[in-house]
């Protein structure tokens, strides 16, 4: 009989869903067969009206009014405000989160998402399930107190700045393990070279290629920044990621390019546009970060979102894969510096990225996570 995994993310950005398509593609790659999955989106599957649609709406508000989600997130973020505000929404979710739960079966539950943790800990306790809960922290270094539910039975952390956050807040020493973000296992194994994906693409072979996306919801200064390196007179071709965000791409693709040009929604191929690139510019999100390092992908960092994403820009720094271009006009600056044919830093940088990257933490996730269920079983 098939062991039953159910994994709670949420479809607010893109980091929780791949975090769990990762996780999910790793124990079908290790375990063929064992188990039988099933992804929830622990908001609009959880929540009534109009608390289910809080997901939908997170990209809409952080690319409207940044501001105000940094200052939501760090009035909602505290030992004692973060449980508070949960006692006061759970029990709006208990009566479909307990159906969930219910109707799913699991032998082991994983959440992707900070809401995933503490009320269906509580339910199964509850519930009397003996159901192992893991919980995989999407976060790299700043994280909301949310995530943080020592309850759990695992708890998987990207950094150690998280590790040692987690062990402040209760976790037994041996629930925290250090795996980083998972990602797809693709991204550290292409099956074929650059020229090949380029050509799939129907992009230049040969030509020097940047890739600048704006997250799942398309974030950030997408066009101003897209329109300054079509128009730096550089000898390279662009390709642009807008996401979920279909007024970016509509407004994009009435561009004339000075430079040759791909516009693309939200894409499902992030693997091979990766390793497509020679350099990525991008904001500052968890999973796109974890994404580039996997393929040594030497990123330019063009700004991050109050609240979860603060940190993220020095820690890449610092570990030398990337460059913070808080503007167009930065980001044009290191590109013509990083294009300059004795300049061997774009080389260094994607050295630097591989070191920093951790490629196999969905492979090393699936097996605590394979261990937990036989121990439990």
């Amino acid at each position: 009989m098939r062991g039953r995994v159910l994994i709670l993310m949420c479809d607010s950005g893109g980091g929780h869903r791949s975090v769990a398509d990762a996780i999910a593609g790793a124990l079908e790659h290790l375990f063929p067969g064992r188990y039988q999955l099933q992804l929830s989106d622990i908001i609009a599957d959880g929540f009534p009206f109009p608390l289910n649609l809080a997901g939908r709406m997170y990209g809409p508000v952080v690319n409207r009014l940044p501001r105000s989600w940094g200052l939501l997130w760090h009035l909602s973020n505290g030992r004692r405000r973060s449980p508070l505000l949960l006692r006061m929404v759970s029990p709006l979710g208990d009566g479909r989160i307990r159906d969930l739960l219910l109707n799913s079966r699991p032998d082991l539950v994983i959440a992707t998402h900070p809401w995933g943790n503490h009320l269906p800990a509580r339910l199964l306790r509850e519930m009397g399930c003996k159901a192992p809960l893991v919980t995989v922290i999407t976060d790299l270094v700043s994280i909301h107190h949310w995530w943080l539910c020592p309850d759990v039975d695992l708890c998987l952390v990207p950094t150690e700045q998280v590790r040692q956050v987690a062990l402040e807040a209760g976790f037994a020493p041996e629930k925290v393990k250090m795996v980083g973000i998972p990602v797809d296992l693709k991204l550290a194994n292409p099956a074929k070279t650059k020229a090949e994906l380029r050509r799939e693409m129907g992009l230049e072979e040969d030509l020097f290629t940047v890739l600048l996306v704006g997250g799942g919801e398309g974030m950030g200064n997408v066009f101003p920044i897209a329109k300054a390196v079509a128009h730096a007179s550089l000898d390279l071709q662009l390709v642009v990621v807008t996401g979920r965000n279909e007024k970016l791409r509509a407004r994009l693709e009435r561009v004339s390019w000075e430079v040759p040009t791909r516009v693309l929604g939200f894409a499902t191929n992030m693997p091979a546009l990766m390793h497509a690139a020679d350099v990525l510019i991008t904001k500052a999100g968890p999973s796109t970060i974890s994404e580039a390092l996997a393929c040594g992908l030497p990123m330019l960092i063009s700004g991050s979102l109050r609240g979860q994403e603060e940190g993220n820009t020095e820690w890449v720094v610092e570990r030398g894969g990337g460059l913070f271009t808080p503007t167009p006009q930065r980001v044009v600056k290191a590109l013509k510096e990083l294009l300059r044919p004795e300049n061997e830093a774009l080389i260094r940088m994607a050295e630097k990225a591989r070191l920093a990257a951790k490629p196999d933490a969905a492979l090393e996730a699936a097996r605590l996570v394979d261990n937990l269920v036989s121990e439990n079983s």
